[in-house]
């Protein structure tokens, strides 16, 4: 694998004539994805025990397979983010805020 697919997530936002805060996405987005893919087979194996639609007297109306579905869009999301050369995801400025999100 080259370096270079490797992307992380650089999230600058400056208010007001301040300094700019840089804070830089702890770890890299693949590898972000991968842990997501590990805690999906776990999520496939308690789907097997766990009952498609949640008791109606249960106070919670999520379910794991609706977790499930969700962890699938969260890694087809970081795949869209980490497939491209490097880019601005967004880049807005107002009179007292500036945000800058960049996938490098």
């Amino acid at each position: 694998m080259s370096i270079r697919g490797f992307r992380t997530l650089w999230i600058r936002l400056q208010i007001e004539d301040r300094r700019f805060i840089k804070i830089p996405f702890p770890i890299q987005l693949y590898i972000f994805e991968e842990l997501l893919d590990c805690f999906l087979d776990i999520l496939i194996i308690g789907c097997f025990f766990a009952p498609k639609v949640p008791a109606p007297n249960s106070s919670s109306r999520i379910s794991i397979h609706f977790i499930k579905e969700l962890v699938i869009d969260v890694i087809q999301l970081l795949r869209s983010l980490n497939g491209d050369e490097p880019y601005d995801l967004i880049d807005v400025t107002t009179n007292k805020v500036k945000v800058l999100i960049k996938v490098r």
